[in-house]
């Protein structure tokens, strides 16, 4: 079964919020933490948490790689712009980053493919973050 991703709360079982012992509580797999000035993140197989120091909660969660999950049962990772325009999702794009106007709390990045073109290039990066 497909985990949903759910912008501004969670994706899975995992949600913004929870403490940093929380989060190691959820996982039986080994995973990657690194200490960096106002949080820390830890990065497992296909998923990767901030946890803000001061405040010790889920403050941003990524999918990636072999993540299988779907915002709105139609987007996840290999989706495309072309597919948000297919669902009638407004899209827009800040930097390198693509936000969904009509959605706040999720933003995707994009596979720097060979003869880019932003309408086909597949979602690498999947993010949901408080808004």
């Amino acid at each position: 079964m497909e985990e949903i991703i759910l912008n501004g709360k969670s994706v899975g079982k995992y949600h913004l919020g929870w403490s940093l012992e929380e989060l190691k509580n959820e996982f039986d797999e080994s995973y990657n933490l690194e200490s960096l000035d106002n949080h820390f993140t830890l990065t497992f197989k296909d998923m990767k948490f901030w946890v803000l120091r001061d405040k010790d909660m889920v403050s941003q969660i990524m999918v990636f790689g072999e993540y299988d999950g779907k915002f709105l049962d139609k987007i996840g990772i290999g989706s495309t712009i072309s597919d948000l325009n297919k669902h009638g999702i407004k899209w827009a794009k800040e930097d390198y980053v693509y936000i969904l106007p009509d959605y706040p709390g999720i933003c995707f990045e994009l596979e720097d493919i060979d003869e880019w073109d932003e309408s086909i290039a597949p979602i690498e990066f999947i993010s949901i973050y408080n808004s």
